[in-house]
């Protein structure tokens, strides 16, 4: 997501004066908003223009190629740790003392009482 912004702030960044001078509207349906080149209904027009000085286009465009940088050694780095650690296995974590102390002790049972039972005598026949 942060690089495709950033991406869209390039492009926008190297439209340069030319995009400045087209309309942006803003439109709102089912209460989503989306932004066109095109009025729709309700359409209200937006300010685009870049009030940036040329030396903050270029600061802004050389941030992005920074950091397009930046994010494909980064994605490298990442690849390679996780190929190495894929080599190496399953890590195996030991049991603390605690763990085994509480092995060692036998479990508690509860025993159930026993079930009292109701003899009934039948009933005398005549």
């Amino acid at each position: 997501m942060k690089l495709a912004v950033t991406l869209l702030a390039a492009v926008l960044c190297l439209a340069g004066p030319a995009a400045a001078q087209k309309k942006v509207f803003r439109c709102e349906l089912n209460g989503k908003v989306s932004y066109a080149d095109a009025p729709c209904k309700d359409a209200t027009e937006v300010a685009a223009d870049d009030a940036r000085t040329e030396t903050q286009r270029k600061a802004a465009r050389d941030a992005v190629v920074r950091e397009d940088k930046l994010a494909q050694q980064m994605a490298r780095e990442r690849r390679a740790a996780e190929a190495a650690a894929a080599k190496q296995g399953p890590a195996h974590i030991p049991h603390s003392a605690a763990d085994e102390a509480a092995k060692a002790q036998p479990t508690p049972t509860k025993k159930k009482p026993a079930k009292k039972r109701v003899v009934t005598k039948p009933a005398a026949q005549p």
